[in-house]
């Protein structure tokens, strides 16, 4: 369990032994007391007798705790004796106030041997974060159960998290009835395919939600049934929404992108496509959200083509094209692309993006392909990047195996002023390149930016090989080792040149002394 508690004065009531190694008073208490009132209560003869047998000090001591206790966690990896289930007969014993009466937030994990109802004696009057996961042994019956329950048991709610693999239409109507009662939700996220009608009416009905978002999920749409993707809703709904993530296939999304009012108030969208049968279905979305949505600043964006197109480099690629009705939402600060691949980028392509997106600080082009034998972008394309994108903080992209030669210019005309981390995905980098990367990055940034490799959470390919990570991983400190030597270089050679002025006017000043502009 994890809490936090809030200072008060004690009551005038004698303390009890202090706690526990490692355990803050107020939940160490809480929890000794549930247990010694558990072992009475497990005795049908003392379960009888318990409440002649706790005085009313006893009783005064744990509410005092109790009140203080604002936020429990309870997951799979606590190492407590506690028996959860004993909780709802100190709740009987208790009475009819709430048992935590002060409690903000819950996040709880249900594994296969918990029941469910094990959470409710800790659900009290001023909730307002819920956070369940469900595994996969808790049975639909189970979790349509305790959503029922909770329904009755608080009002104030403003975030629910719900992580399940059930299916949404075996506990749809619990989940509406639950979403109807919460009118104060701000914040609602989801499991993708749970977007049935009776939840979607629920949801759009809610006068203050502005984020409506879906929880990480690994499993293709075929693992879900066809009512959770039933995202229809009049044009009327979500009246305040500014974040909006969903799971679909790309017609359909679309379709709702294009058919709602509220698109236009959007801020932020996360899209998940499980499979599209043409990239130009995937040119649709952007163009339904750049039709509707001009104000966004952020766009997210996962998609995997169906299995007839996956290993061909041909049919599932993206391109600029693709993306190019995106280029009307000028207020872009950051977009994400994690697609089987992206054909190479061109000069004049990073140019137009730079003219269409001035505020980017954040960009990932799908840096790891599914299919290796894809191409990749020249690392010579990054002197574009740096004059289309200075302010770039991030920057993901997939490289090919062909890197030129370092001119020698540590000073270009065009630099990255706040490039932060330089993202290579799964590109495969030759070993013996890391020189002329690490140098040419040193001359294109103002301080060394971090190398990361790898996939993230959005990959849906099959991995990497350990062949392949072990080169990945011996490639990058080669390119970080030469970079920061060219970064030391250019230090030395900048202390040696300014001989009246600072560094910064060196670097302002003092290039056409060392490069005439051309």
């Amino acid at each position: 369990m994890n809490q936090s508690v809030p200072n008060q004065s004690p009551p005038p009531v004698p303390l009890p032994p202090g706690p526990a190694q490692g355990c803050p008073l107020a939940l160490d208490e809480i929890l000794r007391l549930i247990l010694e009132f558990a072992d009475h209560a497990s005795l049908v003869a003392a379960a009888r007798n318990l409440m002649s047998s706790l005085g009313k000090a006893d009783w005064a001591r744990f509410r005092y705790y109790s009140s203080r206790i604002q936020s429990i966690g309870v997951g799979q990896t606590v190492k407590t004796d506690l028996p959860l289930d004993s909780a709802g007969l100190v709740q009987l014993f208790h009475g009819p106030s709430p048992l935590l009466p002060n409690i903000k937030t819950v996040s709880w994990r249900f594994n296969q041997n918990q029941n469910c109802m094990s959470i409710l004696p800790f659900i009290g009057p001023q909730l307002e974060q819920l956070f369940l996961e469900m595994d996969e042994g808790i049975d639909d019956v189970a979790q349509s159960l305790l959503l029922q329950n909770l329904a009755r048991r608080v009002s104030t709610l403003k975030f629910l998290r719900l992580i399940s693999s059930g299916l949404a239409h075996h506990i749809s109507t619990s989940l509406a009835t639950l979403i109807s009662s919460w009118p104060n939700l701000t914040r609602l996220e989801l499991p993708p395919f749970f977007l049935t009608q009776e939840v979607v009416a629920a949801t759009a009905q809610l006068p203050l939600l502005t984020w409506f978002t879906h929880s990480k999920w690994t499993k293709g749409a075929e693992n879900y049934h066809e009512s959770g993707t039933c995202f229809e809703f009049t044009p009327e709904s979500f009246p305040q929404l500014s974040v909006l993530s969903f799971a679909s296939l790309p017609i359909q999304m679309a379709g709702i992108l294009q058919s709602t009012n509220h698109v236009g108030r959007l801020r932020l969208v996360v899209l998940d496509c499980p499979a599209y049968n043409s990239p130009q279905e995937i040119g649709n979305v952007f163009a339904a959200l750049g039709s509707g949505a001009q104000g966004l600043d952020s766009v997210f964006l996962v998609c995997n083509p169906v299995p007839q197109l996956a290993a061909s480099a041909s049919k599932n690629s993206l391109s600029i094209d693709t993306i190019r009705p995106l280029f009307s939402c000028t207020r872009l600060g950051l977009f994400q692309l994690h697609a089987p691949h992206l054909s190479p980028l061109k000069d004049e392509d990073v140019f137009e993006m730079g003219k269409s997106w001035p505020a980017m600080c954040y960009l990932t082009l799908c840096p790891a392909p599914i299919v290796k034998q894809h191409s990749g972008v020249d690392f010579s394309i990054l002197s574009s990047f740096a004059r289309s994108f200075p302010n770039l903080r991030e920057l993901r992209l997939f490289f090919g195996q062909e890197v030129p030669e370092f001119d020698g210019d540590l000073y270009p005309a065009y630099r990255f002023t706040k490039l932060e981390t330089l993202g290579v995905g799964l590109s495969r980098i030759p070993k013996g390149k890391t020189r002329d990367i690490g140098f040419l990055l040193a001359s294109l940034c103002q301080h060394p930016p971090l190398i990361e490799y790898g996939t993230n959470g959005a990959y849906r390919g099959d991995g990497i090989s350990p062949r392949e990570n072990a080169d990945l991983m011996s490639v990058c400190p080669g390119i970080r080792s030469n970079m920061n030597l060219a970064f030391r270089i250019k230090s030395s050679f900048a202390r040696n040149f300014d001989t009246a002025g600072s560094a910064a006017e060196f670097y302002e000043k003092g290039l056409s002394v060392i490069r005439p502009s051309n």
